[in-house]
Parts: C-alpha cells; sequence; structure tokens
C-alpha cells in the first residue's frame, strides 16, 4: 500500500513538475514575442521621427520653389543657365585637361 502511494505520488510529482516546464516554456516564449513587438516599435517610431523631418524638409523646398529668385538660383548653380543679356563665362582648369 505504502508503495503504491510513493509510486503514485512520484508519478504526480513528476506530472506536476512537467506541468511547471511547460507553463514556463510558455511564458518564456510570450515573454520573447513581446520583447520582439516593443523593438519593432521602437523601430518604427524611430522610422517615423526620420519621415516626418523629411516631410518638413520637402515642404520648406516646395515653398521656396515658389519664389522666382530660387529658381533663377537653382537653374544657375546646377544647370549653368545665364540671363538674357549675360554672357556666359567657362574656366577651364588646365591641369584636369592635361590627365
Amino acid at each position: 500500500m505504502i508503495r503504491r502511494r510513493r509510486r503514485k505520488s512520484n508519478k504526480f510529482k513528476c506530472f506536476l513538475l512537467f506541468l511547471i516546464a511547460l507553463c514556463l516554456v510558455w511564458t518564456g516564449r510570450q515573454e520573447y514575442e513581446i520583447q520582439k513587438i516593443h523593438q519593432r516599435q521602437t523601430e518604427v517610431s524611430q522610422r517615423i521621427e526620420v519621415l516626418k523631418q523629411q516631410k518638413s524638409e520637402l515642404e520648406a523646398e516646395r515653398k521656396r520653389l515658389d519664389d522666382p529668385r530660387y529658381i533663377e538660383k537653382l537653374a544657375r548653380e546646377d544647370y549653368n543657365m545665364v540671363g538674357k543679356d549675360e554672357v556666359p563665362l567657362f574656366i577651364v582648369d588646365e591641369q584636369k585637361d592635361k590627365q
């Protein structure tokens, strides 16, 4: 009788240990998933901030493009354009030409 109780007691203890281990594994997986979600949320928040900054810069550029003087400045600098009565002047670096 005592041996049966011990066997039942041992089986019950093993079952409880297995159940506790299973719960710990399940809880650990859930914590890992939560950590991944928090990390992804942080990355997305940082990306949102970068995009907001880019948006404000683009809006400022769009406002500047409404100014004819700014457009003229861009045309002169980026596309080497000249005014109606201006003579273009090109400076050639001789050292670069020899190479």
